[in-house]
Protein backbone atom coordinates (compact mmCIF):
# COMPACT_ATOMS: atom_id res chain seq x y z
CA UNK A 1 0.00 0.00 0.00
CA UNK A 2 1.51 3.43 -0.95
CA UNK A 3 1.58 5.85 1.62
CA UNK A 4 0.43 9.32 1.82
CA UNK A 5 0.91 12.17 3.98
CA UNK A 6 -2.20 14.18 5.64
CA UNK A 7 -2.40 17.58 4.38
CA UNK A 8 0.01 17.80 2.10
CA UNK A 9 -0.87 20.24 -1.03
CA UNK A 10 0.70 22.71 -3.35
CA UNK A 11 2.75 25.11 -1.73
CA UNK A 12 2.59 28.41 -3.01
CA UNK A 13 5.48 31.01 -3.48
CA UNK A 14 5.25 34.57 -2.57
CA UNK A 15 5.54 36.79 -5.75
CA UNK A 16 8.51 39.33 -5.43
CA UNK A 17 7.08 42.81 -4.95
CA UNK A 18 7.82 46.44 -4.03
CA UNK A 19 7.69 47.77 -0.74
CA UNK A 20 7.97 52.01 -1.01
CA UNK A 21 8.51 53.24 2.91
CA UNK A 22 9.62 57.15 4.11
CA UNK A 23 12.48 57.16 5.67
CA UNK A 24 12.99 60.53 6.26
CA UNK A 25 11.50 64.11 5.80
CA UNK A 26 13.54 67.59 5.32
CA UNK A 27 12.51 70.71 6.84
CA UNK A 28 13.69 73.91 6.63
CA UNK A 29 15.78 74.74 10.09
CA UNK A 30 13.91 77.79 12.30
CA UNK A 31 10.70 78.52 9.93
CA UNK A 32 8.62 81.38 10.73
CA UNK A 33 5.33 82.04 10.53
CA UNK A 34 4.77 83.42 6.78
CA UNK A 35 6.99 81.23 5.57
CA UNK A 36 6.62 79.33 2.41
CA UNK A 37 7.76 75.94 3.04
CA UNK A 38 8.24 73.56 0.30
CA UNK A 39 8.56 69.74 1.62
CA UNK A 40 10.70 67.37 0.88
CA UNK A 41 11.17 63.52 1.54
CA UNK A 42 13.68 60.28 1.10
CA UNK A 43 11.61 57.25 0.34
CA UNK A 44 13.20 53.82 0.11
CA UNK A 45 11.75 50.02 -2.03
CA UNK A 46 12.35 47.71 0.94
CA UNK A 47 10.73 44.75 -0.97
CA UNK A 48 11.61 42.43 -3.34
CA UNK A 49 10.79 44.04 -6.62
CA UNK A 50 11.62 47.25 -8.14
CA UNK A 51 8.55 49.52 -8.66
CA UNK A 52 7.08 49.45 -12.03
CA UNK A 53 8.58 51.88 -14.51
CA UNK A 54 6.54 55.11 -15.90
CA UNK A 55 4.44 54.47 -12.76
CA UNK A 56 4.30 57.46 -10.29
CA UNK A 57 6.12 56.91 -7.05
CA UNK A 58 3.52 59.71 -5.53
CA UNK A 59 3.94 61.62 -2.15
CA UNK A 60 1.08 63.46 -0.13
CA UNK A 61 2.09 65.82 2.35
CA UNK A 62 -0.60 66.70 5.19
CA UNK A 63 -0.07 69.27 7.78
CA UNK A 64 -2.63 68.45 11.07
CA UNK A 65 -4.41 66.23 8.24
CA UNK A 66 -5.41 68.34 5.50
CA UNK A 67 -3.43 67.96 2.38
CA UNK A 68 -1.29 70.44 1.65
CA UNK A 69 1.24 69.35 -1.32
CA UNK A 70 2.38 66.64 -3.31
CA UNK A 71 4.99 64.98 -5.26
CA UNK A 72 4.07 63.62 -8.79
CA UNK A 73 6.62 63.80 -10.69
CA UNK A 74 8.79 60.22 -10.21
CA UNK A 75 8.13 57.75 -12.62
CA UNK A 76 11.42 55.42 -12.81
CA UNK A 77 11.99 52.09 -11.61
CA UNK A 78 13.38 52.28 -8.11
CA UNK A 79 14.95 48.92 -7.35
CA UNK A 80 15.38 47.14 -4.04
CA UNK A 81 17.28 49.01 -1.65
CA UNK A 82 17.53 52.06 -3.96
CA UNK A 83 16.68 55.31 -2.34
CA UNK A 84 15.37 59.19 -3.50
CA UNK A 85 14.41 62.00 -2.70
CA UNK A 86 11.66 63.86 -3.58
CA UNK A 87 10.04 67.38 -3.15
CA UNK A 88 6.84 68.74 -3.88
CA UNK A 89 5.79 70.31 -6.82
CA UNK A 90 2.10 71.07 -6.43
CA UNK A 91 -0.50 71.03 -4.49
CA UNK A 92 -4.77 71.62 -3.95
CA UNK A 93 -4.41 75.26 -4.67
CA UNK A 94 -1.46 74.92 -7.31
CA UNK A 95 1.29 76.23 -5.37
CA UNK A 96 3.91 73.50 -4.00
CA UNK A 97 4.45 75.42 -0.42
CA UNK A 98 2.60 75.96 2.37
CA UNK A 99 2.25 79.16 4.15
CA UNK A 100 3.76 78.20 7.57
CA UNK A 101 1.66 79.27 10.64
CA UNK A 102 2.30 79.90 14.71
CA UNK A 103 2.07 76.62 16.43
CA UNK A 104 2.91 73.10 16.83
CA UNK A 105 1.85 70.87 13.77
CA UNK A 106 1.86 67.71 12.45
CA UNK A 107 3.81 66.67 9.23
CA UNK A 108 2.36 63.15 7.38
CA UNK A 109 4.46 62.09 4.61
CA UNK A 110 2.61 59.58 2.78
CA UNK A 111 4.28 57.67 -0.46
CA UNK A 112 1.93 56.04 -3.00
CA UNK A 113 -0.95 57.90 -1.04
CA UNK A 114 -3.11 57.34 -4.60
CA UNK A 115 -2.11 53.79 -3.91
CA UNK A 116 -0.64 53.58 -7.53
CA UNK A 117 1.85 50.29 -7.05
CA UNK A 118 0.91 46.99 -5.45
CA UNK A 119 3.49 46.29 -2.70
CA UNK A 120 4.31 43.59 -0.24
CA UNK A 121 3.23 45.92 2.80
CA UNK A 122 0.38 48.44 2.19
CA UNK A 123 0.75 49.50 5.51
CA UNK A 124 3.78 51.24 6.45
CA UNK A 125 3.70 54.18 3.64
CA UNK A 126 3.67 56.91 6.56
CA UNK A 127 5.89 58.63 8.40
CA UNK A 128 4.58 61.84 11.39
CA UNK A 129 6.83 64.61 12.05
CA UNK A 130 6.21 67.33 14.60
CA UNK A 131 7.83 70.46 14.36
CA UNK A 132 7.10 73.92 15.42
CA UNK A 133 6.52 77.37 13.63
CA UNK A 134 8.04 80.45 15.57
CA UNK A 135 5.81 83.90 15.42
CA UNK A 136 6.32 86.34 12.66
CA UNK A 137 7.21 89.80 14.15
CA UNK A 138 6.55 91.61 17.01
CA UNK A 139 6.74 95.73 17.30
CA UNK A 140 7.07 98.21 19.84
CA UNK A 141 8.30 101.66 19.78
CA UNK A 142 10.92 103.05 21.57
CA UNK A 143 11.42 106.74 21.46
CA UNK A 144 12.33 107.33 17.66
CA UNK A 145 13.06 103.76 17.40
CA UNK A 146 10.59 100.71 16.07
CA UNK A 147 12.12 97.16 18.06
CA UNK A 148 11.27 94.39 16.24
CA UNK A 149 11.46 90.96 17.41
CA UNK A 150 11.29 87.95 15.83
CA UNK A 151 12.22 83.74 15.58
CA UNK A 152 15.77 83.35 15.77
CA UNK A 153 17.93 81.79 12.39
CA UNK A 154 20.90 79.97 11.78
CA UNK A 155 21.69 82.80 8.69
CA UNK A 156 21.50 86.37 8.04
CA UNK A 157 18.18 88.13 7.03
CA UNK A 158 17.43 91.28 6.13
CA UNK A 159 14.14 94.07 7.34
CA UNK A 160 12.76 96.33 5.87
CA UNK A 161 10.46 98.81 8.11
CA UNK A 162 7.99 101.70 6.96
CA UNK A 163 5.85 103.48 9.74
CA UNK A 164 2.40 104.80 7.97
CA UNK A 165 0.88 108.10 9.51
CA UNK A 166 -0.55 111.49 9.28
CA UNK A 167 1.99 114.49 9.36
CA UNK A 168 1.03 118.24 10.32
CA UNK A 169 2.52 121.56 9.90
CA UNK A 170 2.45 124.76 11.28
CA UNK A 171 4.13 127.80 11.95
CA UNK A 172 6.77 129.01 14.02
CA UNK A 173 8.69 131.93 15.55
CA UNK A 174 11.38 133.03 15.36
CA UNK A 175 12.45 131.53 18.40
CA UNK A 176 10.77 128.63 17.37
CA UNK A 177 7.62 128.63 19.20
CA UNK A 178 4.47 127.09 17.74
CA UNK A 179 2.20 129.44 16.84
CA UNK A 180 -1.14 128.42 18.51
CA UNK A 181 -3.99 127.40 16.43
CA UNK A 182 -1.64 126.86 13.37
CA UNK A 183 -0.99 123.31 13.07
CA UNK A 184 -2.87 121.64 10.52
CA UNK A 185 -2.71 117.95 9.02
CA UNK A 186 -0.99 117.65 5.59
CA UNK A 187 -0.36 114.50 4.20
CA UNK A 188 -1.02 110.71 5.12
CA UNK A 189 1.98 108.60 4.04
CA UNK A 190 4.60 106.47 5.04
CA UNK A 191 8.33 106.65 5.48
CA UNK A 192 10.90 104.06 5.92
CA UNK A 193 10.92 101.11 3.40
CA UNK A 194 8.24 97.86 2.61
CA UNK A 195 10.46 96.98 -0.36
CA UNK A 196 14.34 95.98 -0.24
CA UNK A 197 15.93 99.09 -0.68
CA UNK A 198 19.46 98.19 0.51
CA UNK A 199 22.23 100.40 -2.03
CA UNK A 200 19.04 102.57 -3.53
CA UNK A 201 18.86 106.38 -3.24
CA UNK A 202 16.38 105.59 -0.23
CA UNK A 203 17.35 103.28 2.08
CA UNK A 204 15.73 103.86 5.28
CA UNK A 205 14.39 101.74 7.65
CA UNK A 206 16.63 99.02 6.27
CA UNK A 207 18.42 96.51 8.34
CA UNK A 208 20.70 93.38 8.50
CA UNK A 209 19.88 90.94 11.50
CA UNK A 210 22.89 88.68 12.32
CA UNK A 211 22.19 84.82 12.41
CA UNK A 212 20.67 83.91 15.45
CA UNK A 213 19.79 87.23 16.52
CA UNK A 214 16.10 87.84 17.30
CA UNK A 215 15.70 91.88 17.00
CA UNK A 216 16.30 95.16 15.00
CA UNK A 217 15.81 98.59 16.11
CA UNK A 218 15.20 100.86 13.44
CA UNK A 219 15.22 104.73 13.80
CA UNK A 220 12.40 106.63 12.19
CA UNK A 221 13.85 108.57 9.81
CA UNK A 222 11.65 111.61 8.00
CA UNK A 223 14.22 112.22 5.41
CA UNK A 224 11.95 110.70 2.17
CA UNK A 225 8.68 113.15 4.39
CA UNK A 226 11.30 116.43 3.87
CA UNK A 227 12.40 115.32 0.47
CA UNK A 228 8.66 115.49 -0.79
CA UNK A 229 8.64 118.82 0.29
CA UNK A 230 11.76 120.43 -0.51
CA UNK A 231 10.68 124.01 -0.39
CA UNK A 232 8.66 123.36 2.82
CA UNK A 233 5.39 122.29 3.74
CA UNK A 234 2.11 123.54 2.41
CA UNK A 235 1.38 126.29 5.19
CA UNK A 236 1.11 130.00 4.76
CA UNK A 237 2.54 131.71 8.21
CA UNK A 238 2.56 135.27 8.93
CA UNK A 239 5.42 137.56 8.26
CA UNK A 240 8.83 136.74 10.80
CA UNK A 241 7.24 132.95 10.98
CA UNK A 242 7.98 129.88 9.55
CA UNK A 243 6.28 127.14 8.22
CA UNK A 244 7.58 123.67 9.10
CA UNK A 245 6.67 120.14 10.05
CA UNK A 246 5.17 120.05 14.04
CA UNK A 247 4.42 116.04 14.33
CA UNK A 248 4.42 112.60 12.58
CA UNK A 249 1.26 110.87 13.98
CA UNK A 250 2.03 107.43 13.48
CA UNK A 251 -1.13 104.95 13.17
CA UNK A 252 0.72 101.36 12.11
CA UNK A 253 4.06 99.78 12.18
CA UNK A 254 5.21 96.95 9.17
CA UNK A 255 7.84 95.32 9.67
CA UNK A 256 9.32 93.01 6.26
CA UNK A 257 11.62 89.60 6.53
CA UNK A 258 13.83 88.37 4.07
CA UNK A 259 16.09 85.19 4.59
CA UNK A 260 19.68 86.11 3.31
CA UNK A 261 22.69 88.92 3.43
CA UNK A 262 22.14 91.96 1.47
CA UNK A 263 22.28 91.39 -2.32
CA UNK A 264 21.48 87.60 -1.73
CA UNK A 265 17.69 88.94 -2.24
CA UNK A 266 16.35 85.80 -0.60
CA UNK A 267 12.83 84.35 0.04
CA UNK A 268 10.07 86.70 2.15
CA UNK A 269 9.80 84.87 5.26
CA UNK A 270 7.06 87.16 7.35
CA UNK A 271 4.89 90.72 6.78
CA UNK A 272 3.49 91.72 9.80
CA UNK A 273 1.70 95.51 10.36
CA UNK A 274 1.06 96.30 14.36
CA UNK A 275 -1.41 99.60 14.66
CA UNK A 276 0.26 101.95 16.62
CA UNK A 277 -0.94 105.49 17.95
CA UNK A 278 2.35 107.23 18.60
CA UNK A 279 3.55 111.26 17.67
CA UNK A 280 7.44 111.67 16.19
CA UNK A 281 9.04 115.18 15.93
CA UNK A 282 9.59 115.14 12.31
CA UNK A 283 13.88 115.45 12.10
CA UNK A 284 15.61 113.66 9.16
Amino acid sequence: MVGSVAGAGAVSAVAPAPDLVVTSVALPPGTVAGQQVRFAVTIQNRGSAPTPSGTISGIGFQVDGRLVTWSDQFTDSLAPGNVVTLGAVGGPGGSATWTATAGTHRLRAFVDDAARIRESNEGNNTLDTTFTVAPAIAHRVQGDTVVSSFAAVPGPSITATSVTGNAFAGCVTADGVLVDGSERFVQTRSVGNDTWAFGSKFSDGMGRVAPGATQVRTHVSFTQLLYGFQFGPPVTCAAGQTPTFTRFQATSVRTTRWLGDVGDGGPRVASVSTPVDVDFDVQP
